[in-house]
């Protein structure tokens, strides 16, 4: 296994393709409180974490 070192003042990106692993990875390395689920805020933002326009519909909901 490989292994990397990441400094304790530090951010981590995940990126990478719908079911590629990145909420496992976050998951099984990090503590709950060191993850920032763009899943979750957009759930914040149109009461559904699945909704991948959440974005506009906030944006049209403003604006009328």
């Amino acid at each position: 296994m490989k292994t990397i070192e990441i400094p304790e003042l530090a951010l981590v990106a995940l990126i990478g393709a719908s079911g590629s692993g990145k909420s496992t990875l976050a998951r099984r390395h990090f503590l709950p409180t060191e993850v920032l689920s763009s899943d979750f805020f957009r759930g914040l933002v149109s009461d559904d974490e699945t909704i991948r326009l959440a974005r506009t519909m906030h944006s049209t909901r403003c604006t009328t």
